[in-house]
């Protein structure tokens, strides 16, 4: 069966794998940002460690983000989280395809403020007729929901 076959994912998956996801990076952020603050403190010669700025923070949380997802949507359209409640993410601009850096740019982006907007983005699928969420509209993706005995 082909991948575009596949019913588009529900919403309680999506935040299932997207709380699965969020534990990973938590770990990356704590690992890497620990990472940086000890290099910039040494780089500078304090004895203390540096604080890192809000701004700084969410910066790098962004960044860490946006190469986690993109990372694992062009390996295989599937983060650790999607591969756990069988998600995968599609090209539906070109069918068949993998999906584009621009693709997932887009959909980090776009996917940060559907959250900040008390998740309006993710809910903005229960009215929409083909179930998109923003970042499934900015992107030209589409998330599907593979049962286990389709695979």
């Amino acid at each position: 069966m082909s991948d575009q076959n596949y019913p588009t994912a529900p919403l309680s998956r999506r935040l299932a794998a997207l709380t699965y996801d969020a534990l990973v990076l938590i770990a990356l952020y704590i690992m890497l940002g620990g990472l940086l603050v000890t290099a910039v403190s040494k780089i500078i010669g304090s004895e203390e460690f540096v604080r890192l700025s809000p701004a700084m923070s969410m910066s790098v949380m962004f960044t860490i983000c946006f190469l986690y997802y993109s990372h694992s949507w062009r390996r295989g359209g599937q983060t650790i989280g999607m591969k756990a409640w069988g998600l995968k993410l599609l090209n539906d601009n070109k069918k068949g395809t993998g999906i584009q850096l621009s693709q997932c740019m887009l959909r980090t982006g776009v996917g940060f403020f559907s959250l900040l907007f008390m998740g309006l983005g993710f809910w903005w699928m229960l009215f929409d007729k083909q179930q998109r969420s923003w970042h499934d509209i900015a992107s030209l993706t589409r998330m599907v929901y593979i049962p286990k005995n389709m695979k």
